[in-house]
């Protein structure tokens, strides 16, 4: 086992930065952090701040459902980007650091294996 953080950020599926999705620049971010690896969620039901349900159980409130966005990597590696990231979304969404523990990747693996 080796210490981790885990980086959760959730932001609504209509969301936009310029001419593309929030999500999609948020990845870009990641990719570019060289973070490990990120994974996307879409949500069929959340609210926010303002107290309104988006729920994929009414057309009339299908729009802007929540995106969870996790990542794990080494600890300075995600505050760093996730300093970043909070800049970037302003007021459109939460940012969250949690401490973890992970076992060594499928990579160290198969190092090992041979």
């Amino acid at each position: 086992m080796q210490p981790a953080t885990k980086l959760t950020i959730i932001i609504g599926s209509d969301e936009r930065r310029s001419h593309r999705s929030l999500y999609e620049a948020v990845m870009k971010s990641l990719l570019e952090a060289h973070v490990a690896g990120a994974t996307v969620t879409k949500g069929s039901m959340g609210y926010g701040y303002n107290r309104r349900i988006h729920s994929t159980m009414n057309e009339i409130s299908m729009e802007n459902l929540p995106l969870v966005v996790e990542v794990v990597d080494e600890t300075e590696k995600i505050e760093t980007v996730a300093s970043k990231i909070a800049e970037m979304l302003g007021e459109h969404g939460l940012v969250q650091l949690n401490r973890t523990s992970v076992f060594k990747g499928a990579q160290d693996c198969e190092e090992g294996s041979s």
